[in-house]
């Protein structure tokens, strides 16, 4: 997608406050994810994901380079809008340094925070995802224990940044995680 037109149409609706949907992973072309845009910057985007059921539902930073759709306007957004506000539901606040590489803070936000994250990572073009902590940034080389759904450690996984095609903060399945591995949830 062309970036200049990506951009302003996301800055459009983060100006406006309306939810739209991005599509970033080629290996499934009806994943997508929607909500209301909360930052733009050269390479990233961050948005407060809303659920299906219109609920707060985290965070995502994701690479613009890899959103390759975005649906705005349409029915569904409006639906998901209007229940959103009528929940009364609100993102608990998260706050992120924009100097330097977004995916980067994140994961050493994560690290610092003891904050519990679920990596999307493209393995020879299919999407793995890692859910858990991160242990250690370095430079380009990142450890996280991944963890299963009873917050029991698969055991540390090594990867690369440029593997990542975006990150997840917040969401009730991450906050679950925390809770279970013994960690305050997240605020």
């Amino acid at each position: 997608m062309d970036r200049e037109i990506l951009c302003r149409v996301l800055k459009n609706a983060m100006k406006a406050q309306t939810i739209l949907y991005i599509y970033n992973d080629a290996t499934s072309k009806d994943g997508r994810y929607g909500g209301f845009v909360q930052l733009v910057t050269k390479d990233y985007l961050v948005l407060r994901v809303v659920s299906s059921q219109a609920r707060a539902a985290g965070y995502l930073i994701a690479k613009l380079d890899l959103i390759f759709r975005v649906d705005a306007g349409g029915q569904d957004d409006k639906r998901a809008e209007r229940l959103y506000y009528l929940n009364q539901e609100k993102h608990d606040d998260f706050e992120l340094s924009t100097f330097g590489n977004l995916l980067v803070n994140v994961l050493t936000l994560a690290m610092d925070q003891k904050i519990a994250i679920a990596v999307f990572l493209d393995q020879d073009d299919e999407r793995e995802t890692l859910n858990g902590y991160v242990r250690h940034v370095v430079k380009e080389h990142i450890v996280m224990d991944d963890l299963d759904n009873d917050a029991e450690s698969y055991g540390e996984v090594h990867f690369e940044l440029s593997a990542i095609i975006d990150i997840q903060v917040g969401s009730r399945d991450l906050e679950n995680l925390m809770l279970l591995y013994g960690q305050p949830k997240w605020d």
